[in-house]
C-alpha cells in the first residue's frame, strides 16, 4: 500500500463533500483518527486493510483501487482478475500537471491504475480533459505511447512553444506545417499552426478507457 490512498480519500471527501467527522462516525472511529490516517506530519498514524475497506464501502468504491490504485473506482476485482489472466498488464495513471516532474525522473503520486491489453505495456496513463456534459458522469484515461511517431489525425501529449505544460492536440501536418486542435475537436479552425522544431511531441495517445461516476 502507497500513500496514493490519502490522495484517494481527499478526493472522495471532496467529491461528496464529506467532512472528517462525517467520514468518522460513518466507520466508527474518531475524527482526530481520520485526521491523523490523512496527514503526512509527525502526528500521521496508518489505518488497517479493514478501515480502509469501511471507507471504501462508505464511498461505493472499490476497496483495490482505494488501497493500492490498482483498477478504478468501480471495477470489480473479479474483472482485473480475469483481464490479468487473460493477458493484461496495469499502468500507472497520472494528471496531465504531473507529467513534466515523471518525465525529469522525479517521485510524482500515481492517481490510479488501470489493466490495458499487453501490447500497451509501454504505455502510462494520463487524465485526459472531457468536456462537455458528459464531464460531469465520466472521466477518461488516455494511455500514451512514447515509442511511435504520430501521424495525420493523431491526439498527441505535447507541449506547444511559450507553453511548458502538456496537454492533448490532435495534428496535422500539411508541407512543412502542422495544424494544431485542441483536445479531440477538428470541427472548428486549428488553434495554432507550429513547424517540427516548435512542438514538443511527449507521445501519441493509442488506447483509452472511460470511468463512470457514480
Amino acid at each position: 500500500m502507497n500513500d496514493g490512498y490519502q490522495e484517494r480519500i481527499i478526493a472522495l471527501l471532496k467529491e461528496h463533500n464529506v467532512t472528517n467527522h462525517d467520514l468518522a462516525a460513518a466507520i466508527g472511529k474518531g475524527k482526530a483518527t481520520i485526521g491523523r490516517y490523512l496527514t503526512k506530519g509527525a502526528t500521521r498514524t496508518y489505518p488497517s486493510i479493514e478501515d480502509l475497506c469501511r471507507i471504501a464501502d462508505y464511498f461505493n468504491v472499490q476497496a483495490h483501487w482505494l488501497c493500492f490504485g490498482v483498477g478504478d473506482k468501480h471495477t470489480d476485482a473479479s474483472d482485473i482478475t480475469e483481464a490479468a489472466n487473460a493477458g493484461a498488464v496495469t499502468v500507472p495513471v497520472y494528471n496531465r500537471g504531473d507529467v513534466n516532474a515523471l518525465l525529469k525522473g522525479e517521485s510524482v503520486t500515481i492517481k490510479g491504475s488501470i489493466p490495458v491489453p499487453p501490447e500497451h505495456k509501454h504505455c502510462f496513463g494520463v487524465l485526459y480533459p472531457v468536456s462537455g456534459t458528459i464531464n460531469y458522469k465520466w472521466d477518461c484515461v488516455a494511455l500514451v505511447n512514447r515509442e511511435v511517431k504520430w501521424v495525420n489525425d493523431d491526439i498527441v501529449l505535447a507541449r506547444l512553444p511559450g507553453n511548458p505544460s502538456p496537454d492533448f492536440f490532435t495534428l496535422v501536418k500539411v508541407g512543412s506545417v502542422i495544424h494544431v486542435w485542441y483536445g479531440d475537436d477538428t470541427s472548428k479552425n486549428a488553434i495554432h499552426q507550429v513547424n517540427d522544431d516548435e512542438i514538443d511531441v511527449i507521445g501519441v495517445v493509442r488506447w483509452g478507457t472511460w470511468e463512470k461516476r457514480i
